[in-house]
């Protein structure tokens, strides 16, 4: 990963605790940074099971160090009961404190043997509170020769499930953030959720690529068949809605039947159990007619999911607003990039992203339906939309937020 070994040359850390093997997306992210910082001396830091496909990191950081910083949060923040059950366990493993963050001692080992300085920057692409918390604590321990430190938030909970643990650990962390830490969001509508919640100093608009890359070719695999073809992608999830498609299949199903319509596959990731006739998406594949269903497993590798996404025409995102309508999606960057028709729930974040003309949304199950039929009366009619939303993604990562604290 070393670019250089220069001491004059700018280093960044790029911290990625979910990096593990090469799959879904936080490999990705990793070249993404390397492509906004082309001169810059790059390490990682991976997490405990990291296999080392992107060669070797310069730190592994321990799943212990999550579960001991859960502990300090119950025993800061918890009832009585959870903190006496803390002190607990501490006094039988020995313990006479706990470390004040999941990994802020193990940034400044890391930084002390890179030479790192405040010329330099740490990104941890995919953060947390453990993430916050680990970024002050280290900053504090460095003092003013800390690097930039750039978390990107994806999550309005920040990994933080408990309303009250999510307060009283997020106001005690930024009473009084050190000034060489900096935060940004995914979306432009979670940093308007921060600002405005918890006032926040938080910039939006930090999207990197996902799956499928800028430089990718985007022409369509050609099928014989000459189907409209509208994935529904990644393992099932009941936030993404998934629940919600046998119902729009169908729909589609009894409307082009009653009307007709041009042949339209449904491309379905999933694993054999979701396809079985317990499963979530049971029966879906025994549909015969103009609409059917190709059922592709959700365990690709980088390229086979490329190739697959090439061959589809459009997108069905169904997904909840609630948990949406802040939360950024890697999928519809992909589809972005690839140039593809997006259906999608109405009211979700990303809107510069969908506004366009490549782009329809819906809000019931019969509307989105309508809106994969009218995607397939005549894709061309999407091509100008499409490309409009290509050009502009391809111009926004050339502006990233990130950019301008970068120390060349």
């Amino acid at each position: 990963m070393t670019q250089g070994s220069n001491q004059n040359v700018f280093k960044l850390l790029i911290v990625e605790r979910s990096l593990i093997s090469n799959r879904g997306h936080h490999h990705t992210q990793i070249g993404a940074l390397r492509s906004v910082f082309p001169q810059a001396e790059i390490h990682i830091v991976a997490g405990e099971g990291y296999d080392g496909f992107l060669g070797e990191a310069v730190g592994l950081i321990p799943d212990k160090n999550f579960k001991l910083s859960r502990l300090r949060a119950k025993r800061l923040y918890g009832s009585l009961r959870q903190r006496l059950r803390v002190s607990l366990k501490m006094l039988l493993a020995g313990h006479k404190q706990l470390a004040t963050s999941a990994y802020g001692q193990d940034l400044l080992d890391t930084c002390s043997r890179l030479k790192m300085s405040r010329e330099d920057m740490i990104i941890i692409p995919t953060a947390d509170l453990d993430s916050l918390e680990s970024a002050v604590d280290f900053s504090r321990r460095m003092g003013g020769a800390a690097p930039t430190v750039a978390l990107r938030f994806l999550s309005a909970t920040m990994g933080e499930n408990s309303p009250r643990f999510f307060e009283n650990r997020l106001n005690s962390v930024v009473a009084d953030l050190p000034p060489n830490v900096k935060l940004f969001t995914e979306t432009e509508e979670m940093a308007t959720f921060f600002s405005s919640c918890y006032g926040l100093p938080v910039t939006g608009g930090f999207f990197l690529p996902c799956s499928v890359g800028v430089a990718d070719d985007d022409r369509r695999a050609r099928h014989d068949r000459g189907a409209f073809r509208v994935g529904v992608l990644g393992a099932p999830r009941s936030e993404k809605g998934s629940h919600r498609i046998p119902s729009i299949v169908r729909i589609t199903a009894e409307r082009c039947a009653a009307n007709g319509s041009n042949p339209i596959e449904f491309v379905v990731q999933g694993s054999a159990k979701d396809f079985s006739p317990t499963g979530v998406y049971s029966g879906l594949t025994d549909l015969k007619g103009t609409v059917r269903v190709e059922a592709v497993s959700d365990r690709l590798s980088p390229d086979e999911f490329k190739r697959m996404f090439g061959s589809l025409d459009a997108v069905l995102i169904p997904y909840d607003v609630f948990v949406y309508g802040l939360q950024g999606s890697g999928v519809i960057q992909d589809a972005v990039l690839a140039k593809k028709l997006l259906i999608h729930s109405n009211g979700m974040a990303m809107k510069s992203f969908l506004s366009h003309g490549n782009a329809l949304s819906a809000a019931t199950d019969q509307e989105f339906a309508d809106a994969v039929m009218t995607g397939a009366q005549d894709s061309s009619q999407w091509a100008d939309g499409v490309s409009h939303a290509w050009h502009y993604y391809r111009e926004h990562l050339k502006m990233l937020p990130i950019s301008e604290h970068h120390n060349f």
